[in-house]
């Protein structure tokens, strides 16, 4: 499991992606309004995020893949 610093890091770095306010989006991602955090961006991205996080076995896929397994690796250390 990532640790604090690592989430807090992430948080600034979406933050900083979407044009936002860290504090908002830490806040909105914490309440479960990722509504909130996806309309910063492009709606086509947004559209494609949602999709494959309200399907498990997509989300599944996309988290197998080497890109994201290389992510989830540097996250944790």
């Amino acid at each position: 499991m990532a640790n604090n610093e690592q989430i807090n890091s992430l948080v600034d770095m979406l933050a900083q992606r979407l044009n936002a306010d860290s504090t908002q989006v830490r806040t909105a991602l914490e309440k479960g309004k990722l509504d909130k955090v996806l309309q910063h961006m492009d709606q086509k991205q947004a559209q494609k995020i949602s999709d494959i996080l309200s399907d498990p076995e997509q989300s599944k896929k996309v988290l197998s893949t080497p890109q994201a397994q290389a992510i989830i690796k540097k996250l944790m250390g």
